[in-house]
């Protein structure tokens, strides 16, 4: 990260980073998706799983300028928690919910969700990357926060139409990246077009968030050592830092 960028997601706790993926790369992502999705005759998709369908996801998730953006967040230990992807369409908020929501925020989670500076360097608990592989345009709904939230020294969460609340806008192959430690959420996708995001998340090599076996038939899936490390269960002790690819 630049010393810009750093200062832009110290201050608001997310930031966005403009065409991550070509347009070939959201192409067939959004190919294979629909592929899938009709395969299993399912016609009102809100989460899904997504990580097996196809190589160019675990690519993704060991994509090397998101990795170089990340061990500036985490640090040399770090690996994939869990991944799922979220659709919306007119009038619907992810995971089938029925109202908007902000959830999140410092120290929430028996603590996991952190942010802190110590002795120059930057921590954080479990980070999230998430892949727009639609448009989402201002007003649009979905992905909410409230900037700076995340350092806040007090536990509140506003009204979801506050002024202090944000709907970043992306566009296809756009990556936006934030710490748990964020107060976020989800408001209801009020565009006549389909939000379809692909979420990662990373945690310190040393935490968890999900079951840590549960990524054991992902990892049997990995195509190299990288992807293999990334899908390393949590541990404290005899753990080697990430070999980070150059850029």
């Amino acid at each position: 990260m630049t010393e810009a960028e750093i200062y832009e997601f110290d201050l608001n706790g997310y930031i966005v980073y403009r065409d991550l993926l070509s347009a070939g790369e959201v192409k067939k992502m959004n190919d294979l998706l629909d592929t899938e999705f009709k395969k299993q005759d399912v016609q009102d998709v809100h989460s899904f799983s997504f990580l097996s369908l196809d190589h160019c996801f675990l690519d993704l998730m060991a994509h090397p300028r998101m990795l170089r953006i990340i061990r500036t967040m985490i640090g040399d230990w770090l690996r994939l928690d869990h991944a799922y992807g979220l659709q919306m369409d007119t009038g619907t908020v992810d995971r089938g919910q029925t109202r908007p929501n902000l959830h999140g925020g410092p120290r929430t989670d028996n603590g996991e969700h952190l942010y802190q500076w110590f002795d120059g360097n930057m921590y954080n608990g479990l980070i999230v990357a998430i892949y727009a592989l639609k448009d989402v345009n201002p007003g649009d709904g979905g992905f909410i926060c409230v900037p700076g939230s995340h350092k806040a020294n007090m536990h509140y969460k506003p009204p979801v139409d506050s002024p202090l609340v944000v709907n970043p806008s992306l566009r296809a192959g756009d990556m936006l990246i934030f710490t748990e430690a964020l107060v976020h959420g989800t408001t209801t996708w009020t565009s006549s077009k389909q939000r379809r995001s692909l979420l990662y998340k990373y945690s310190p090599g040393h935490s968890t968030w999900s079951a840590a076996d549960n990524l054991e038939p992902i990892r049997a899936l990995a195509q190299n050592d990288l992807q293999r490390d990334l899908l390393r269960p949590p541990s404290v002790g005899s753990r080697s830092a990430l070999d980070f690819p150059k850029i």
